[in-house]
This record gives C-alpha cells, sequence and structure tokens, in this order.
C-alpha cells in the first residue's frame, strides 16, 4: 500500500497535523472534515504507473480546489476479484496553505462544499457540475495514463445509456453481500447480478461481432492508407530513378533486410529536413574545401616571393640589400600580403571547422530523435508493406524487361536465320549453275569430232575425170 499527502503549495505536511488541524477548523460539531473519492484503478498498469496516476489526480484536485489530497492506494484482497486495484483519496473540506513559520492555515470552504447558491455567484450552476468536471480529469488522467503504458483499453466514465450500450447495470451488493459472496454463499442480489451478466454477456457478443467488424474496417482502411503513403513517399523521394527497376529493387530489399532500424532511418532520410540539413553541411564542407585551396595558394605564393628574395640577397652584398631595386620591393610587399591573407584564411577556416563539427553533432542529434520517435511507430509497419510491394513490383517490371529482350533476341535470332537461310539458298544455286556450267563444258571436250563419208554425194554436182579410152597394150 502507497499513502501520500499533497498541498496546493507542494510543501506537504504530516498527517496528524493536518487532520487535527482540520477538526480545530470547525466550530460545528457535525461539520464535515473530509471528502472520500474512490478511484479505481486500472489493473492493466504496473503499482508504479499507478501510483504516479494517483499522485497526478491528488495533485490535479489540490491546485483546483486549494484543498490537501491525503490518498492510499490499496491491492486487492487475497480472496477478491485480483483486479480491484482501488485508491481511496481524502480532500479537506476548507482550503489550506502554509504561514511564515510553515504551519497549516486553513481558510474558507472550498467549492464541492458551498451550496448551489454560493456556486451560482461564482457562475458555476451546482455542484454536479464540480462532481461532473472531477469525473471528466479522472476519465483523462487514467486515458493518458494507458496510453502511455501502451494499452489499448480505455475507461469511460458516461453512463450505459449515454454511451449507447445496451447492457443492464448490476444491482449494488454492499460490503456484507460481498463478503457472503466471497465465501460461497448465495445470495438474492449475488444471483440477480449473475442473471444480468448472463444477459449482458450474449448481449456484447452480438455487439462484439458488430463492433470487431468495424474496427477491422477501420484498421484496414488506416493501414491501407498508410501503405498508400509511404509507397508514394518513397518513389516521390527517387523520382529521378523510378525506371531504374533494378536499382529501386536492390534499395528496397537492403532497407527491409536492416529491420525496422533501418525503416525508421529510411523515413527520416526521405524528409525534406534531412535533405535541407545535409545540403547545409555539404555546403560548409565545399566552402572549407575552396577556403583550404586558397590557403594553399596563398602559401605557394609567399613561399615563391621569399625565394626569389632569398636567391637576390644572396648574390648582392650588404650594401645593395639595404636598397634594394623596385621588384624586390614589390616581391617584399607581395610576401607580406601573402602573410596577411594566410592569417585572415586560417581564422575563417578555424572558423568553418568548428562551425562543421557543431552543425554536425546537432544533425546527428536530431537525426537520433527522429528515427526514434513515437510518430513513426506506425509509419514503419506500414514503409514494411510498402517496400515489399515495390520490389515485388520491381521484379515483375524486370521479368516483363527479361521477357522482352528474350524476345527481341528471339526475333533477331529468326532474322538472322532467314538472312543466313536466303543467302544459303542464292548460293546453292550460283553453285548448280556453275555445276551445270562445268558439266556442259566437259562434255564439249570429251566427244570426237564427227566421221566424214568418202561416197560421194549423189546430188554432188562434178566433173567425172575417169578416163573411159582403151589403154596401150590391152
Amino acid at each position: 500500500m502507497a499513502t501520500g499527502i499533497i498541498t496546493p503549495d507542494g510543501q506537504g505536511c504530516e498527517r496528524n497535523a493536518l487532520w487535527n488541524g482540520a477538526e480545530s477548523a470547525e466550530k460545528r460539531k457535525d461539520a464535515r472534515t473530509a471528502r472520500e473519492w474512490v478511484l479505481a484503478l486500472p489493473a492493466e498498469l504496473t503499482d508504479a504507473q499507478r501510483q504516479e496516476l494517483t499522485e497526478r489526480f491528488s495533485r490535479s484536485l489540490a491546485e483546483r480546489f486549494g484543498v490537501a489530497v491525503d490518498f492510499a492506494i490499496h491491492r486487492p484482497g487475497k480472496e477478491g476479484d485480483q483486479r480491484n486495484h482501488h485508491a481511496h483519496v481524502l480532500t479537506t473540506t476548507r482550503q489550506v496553505s502554509h504561514d511564515a513559520s510553515g504551519a497549516l492555515v486553513f481558510g474558507d470552504k472550498a467549492q464541492p462544499e458551498q451550496s448551489d447558491a454560493q456556486l451560482r455567484k461564482q457562475g458555476i450552476e451546482k455542484g454536479a457540475v464540480l462532481v461532473e468536471e472531477v469525473r471528466a480529469l479522472w476519465e483523462m488522467q487514467a486515458n493518458a495514463a494507458l496510453e502511455a503504458a501502451g494499452e489499448a483499453i480505455r475507461i469511460d466514465r458516461r453512463s450505459l445509456k449515454a454511451r449507447g450500450i445496451d447492457r443492464t447495470p448490476t444491482v449494488h451488493l454492499g460490503p456484507s453481500v460481498t463478503a457472503l459472496e466471497r465465501r460461497g454463499r448465495r445470495t438474492d442480489g449475488g444471483n440477480l447480478n449473475r442473471a444480468i451478466e448472463q444477459d449482458n454477456e450474449q448481449k456484447a457478443a452480438l455487439t462484439a461481432e458488430i463492433i470487431d467488424l468495424q474496427a477491422e474496417r477501420e484498421r484496414r482502411a488506416r493501414e491501407e492508407a498508410g501503405f498508400i503513403a509511404e509507397w508514394n513517399a518513397y518513389l516521390r523521394a527517387r523520382k529521378p530513378d523510378l525506371l531504374d527497376f533494378d536499382g529501386l529493387r536492390k534499395h528496397a530489399a537492403d532497407e527491409l533486410a536492416g529491420g525496422e532500424v533501418r525503416l525508421r532511418q529510411g523515413i527520416v532520410k526521405d524528409t525534406p529536413e534531412y535533405a535541407q540539413k545535409t545540403k547545409e553541411i555539404r555546403e560548409m564542407e565545399a566552402r572549407i574545401t575552396e577556403e583550404s585551396r586558397s590557403l594553399m595558394y596563398a602559401e605557394r605564393w609567399r613561399d615563391d616571393c621569399e625565394e626569389e628574395i632569398s636567391e637576390w640577397s644572396a648574390r648582392v652584398g650588404f650594401f645593395a640589400r639595404l636598397r634594394p631595386p623596385p621588384e624586390i620591393r614589390e616581391k617584399k610587399e607581395q610576401a607580406e600580403q601573402a602573410r596577411t591573407n594566410i592569417r585572415q584564411t586560417s581564422g575563417i577556416l578555424s572558423g568553418l571547422k568548428a562551425t562543421l563539427e557543431l552543425a554536425k553533432k546537432l544533425f546527428k542529434e536530431w537525426f537520433l530523435a527522429e528515427v526514434n520517435s513515437p510518430k513513426l511507430d506506425d509509419r514503419w509497419r506500414y514503409r514494411s508493406l510498402a517496400l515489399d510491394g515495390i520490389k515485388r513490383e520491381c521484379d515483375d517490371k524486370l521479368a516483363e524487361e527479361r521477357a522482352a529482350r528474350a524476345k527481341a533476341r528471339q526475333m533477331e535470332d529468326l532474322r538472322l536465320h532467314r538472312e543466313a537461310e536466303a543467302i544459303r539458298k542464292v548460293r546453292l544455286e550460283q553453285e548448280a549453275q556453275q555445276q551445270k556450267s562445268q558439266v556442259g563444258e566437259r562434255k564439249q571436250k570429251v566427244e570426237p569430232p564427227p566421221l566424214s563419208s568418202s561416197a560421194p554425194d549423189p546430188e554432188d554436182d562434178f566433173e567425172d575425170d575417169w578416163d573411159d579410152s582403151p589403154s596401150f597394150g590391152m
């Protein structure tokens, strides 16, 4: 059990002194010295979180009404409901302060103890308005504590009817009947409550199905909106590379492989603030590079001038050095100007480097704070879904490109094949023609010339040369 006392001025006091003083401040025997508020503390919180919530609520009461608050936190009993964490909060009926010596001073009655007529003079319609204000304060602070603890459950100060819940309220049993029920004794009030609870469970089961369906629709709508937003944000940050599907896929896969931390970092890196801050740092680095180059040129200029002056001094005598020629005097002036430039540039460089170091430190702190910000708790999950979708789409696009390239290669191979076939056909025809010509030539060489006949052609017209006269000696 945890206890504590809180006063409006935050000084605190001893419990005996507080309540003895409250008794002494009242003149009537039947005067009320304290008002009790019973808080049902959320069982979902830890002991430390419940104590912090009780202290915050008590401090709010003390500051709102100017009263002292004495609170005690109780754990559930061994035989009772183990969710029954509660706190008893006692507030003084009079406003409390401390005098110069530190002693308690009890003043006028606080607003919750005043009559409706007194409250109307202060612009408050009636005391019930203050009670509703306190109930609203508790609802707000309890729900804030549940949200901070990561719990989805919330409390609602409104009645079942005001909330539109079709559920019958149970009857109040009181401490004696509750004690009997805890010991296993059945009572009329307990039986009635059990019947009411059974009926409410049946109603709740039907209502839960409707609520769950609506909640699921809302959850899906939120996830779809978050998914689309992260998809667009990711692609918008990489607008110049939208057609580089291989690069997009690789970047998305690398970010997904890095887990939650890498996804959070990716979200921050895609923001305009990140781009602006990194741009400023790059500009500062470029300025440092430029000033360093100027310093190098100034040092080289100084060294060249001093070298020429040294060479001249080595060539001439003592008296000549007392009255140097104009060109040497000019070199000395240039060397001095170079030294001045070196001092100025060195100062500028030192300031720029210090500024750059501070800027990088602040940038790192900002980046880590943004990466770990609760506002990215949902976004990194949506980004994970978006990157997975982008990776799949890139895979599809790359597959289409590969298929298109393969088809183009097939068409090119087919074209080349047809051209080769046409060329081969022409060559075959040419070879066939050549072979035919060669065969004809060989035939002409092998065949003999036609034989000539000795018998005269009867149709030939020629002179008969035979001598038909008898020969001598016959």
